[in-house]
């Protein structure tokens, strides 16, 4: 445990306290997260499944309800056909990054990252005994990784690649050609790859959702994690799923029947309501994150010494400022004391250095007041 270090996120909301504390007025741009309400649709099922008395432990793999519900919507939504049998709920899209990791993989074996990337998959890959080995998803790529990069790091010892489309920080997001390259070096290599595919639902423009186990002989090498914080406005019920092949699947379900036993019993009602009613909420949370995206880039490109690629998913811009001749983090905190956190993209891994992370997950007129003090502090240097 000594080497899994503490959120870098952390240390900067830390300092966002510290300066509240202070009566400083801090815009926190920091949160992956939506800043809407869950629907009430969503929280008037579960209500109703808390009164009826679904309190009580569900299965290992979660309600049957709620694994059919979500083998369905795989086998509409992504062409995968997963049977309940080989789908899992977990405590968040978090847990099933753990579980997939902590159940696949042996001390020295090695896990492709490429980076800039949530954090969270490093330490995954360290608490499992493996060796994380970072790649670079270069900006000129669109934040893709590129096959002849990733050919370069394979060795002996390499098990598994992790994939996140579209991705955090980034916002970059694998077409169906570039994800055809991971896959056909992942069957040259006899790699396994694990999907992270929880903001499936929000890309922008031209940019659609492929899950790279739907391509041809990819499911049996695939583990694919998703969950309904970003898409439904979940966060805080945690509440995820991870789908992969039967053999797989028998090693998470041990490991997750001695840590959490099984996702919340009501909260898994939620879901259901989630993935069967209307997904007219889904809609229009995309269409506001897609104006604030449109206004947030348009306003980082405007300012001398920043440079920003418009994002095609999730809900974060990724602007380049090594213009300015600093660290991210030396940056992160010149605009902190001017009045805006933001994520240093050191955070996300080495070749995250020169970038700061924007989560445009509030209200656009937050938005827009940040994105003024961001010009003002530039002008400051």
């Amino acid at each position: 445990m000594d080497r899994i270090p503490f959120s870098g996120i952390r240390k900067v909301f830390e300092k966002v306290n510290e300066l509240e504390k202070e009566g400083k007025d801090i815009i926190n741009l920091c949160i992956g997260r939506p800043d809407f309400d869950t629907p009430q649709h969503i929280k008037d099922q579960t209500k109703e499944a808390l009164d009826n008395g679904l309190v009580h432990y569900t299965s290992n793999y979660g309600l049957e309800e709620l694994r059919n519900a979500l083998s369905k919507k795989l086998k509409k939504e992504n062409n995968l056909d997963f049977e309940p049998s080989q789908i899992i709920a977990t405590v968040g899209a978090n847990d099933a990054v753990f579980l997939a990791m902590m159940a696949t993989l042996n001390p020295g074996d090695e896990v492709i990252i490429p980076n800039p990337t949530w954090p969270h998959y490093e330490s995954c890959a360290e608490m499992a005994g493996a060796v994380p080995v970072e790649v670079p998803l270069k900006e000129k790529n669109g934040f893709v990784l590129a096959a002849e990069d990733l050919e370069k790091v394979i060795t002996g010892r390499t098990k598994l690649l992790v994939l996140n489309t579209p991705g955090n920080p980034t916002g970059g997001v694998y077409g169906e050609s570039e994800l055809a390259e991971m896959a056909r070096v992942a069957q040259k290599h006899d790699l396994m790859v694990l999907s992270d595919e929880i903001y499936e639902y929000l890309t922008y423009d031209t940019a659609k959702h492929v899950s790279i186990a739907a391509l041809p002989g990819m499911k049996e090498r695939s583990i694919i994690v998703n969950g309904f914080s970003k898409a439904y406005s979940m966060t805080g019920w945690r509440l995820g799923y991870v789908a992969a092949p039967s053999d797989l699947i028998s090693a998470m379900i041990r490991l997750h029947q001695y840590t959490v036993t099984c996702a919340t019993a009501f909260v898994q009602a939620g879901g259901v309501s989630a993935l069967t009613s209307s997904q007219e909420c889904v809609s229009s949370m995309k269409s506001e994150f897609d104006k604030r995206r449109k206004m947030v880039v348009s306003r980082l490109q405007s300012i001398e010494g920043i440079n920003c690629q418009n994002p095609r998913g999730a809900f974060y811009a990724f602007p380049n400022i090594k213009e300015l001749g600093i660290t991210s983090d030396e940056a992160a905190y010149h605009f902190i004391n001017h009045g805006v956190a933001m994520v240093p993209g050191s955070t996300f891994g080495t070749y995250g250095e020169g970038f700061l992370r924007i989560s445009y997950a509030s209200s656009y007129k937050i938005l827009e007041k940040a994105m003024n003090r961001i010009e003002d502090a530039v002008k400051a240097f």
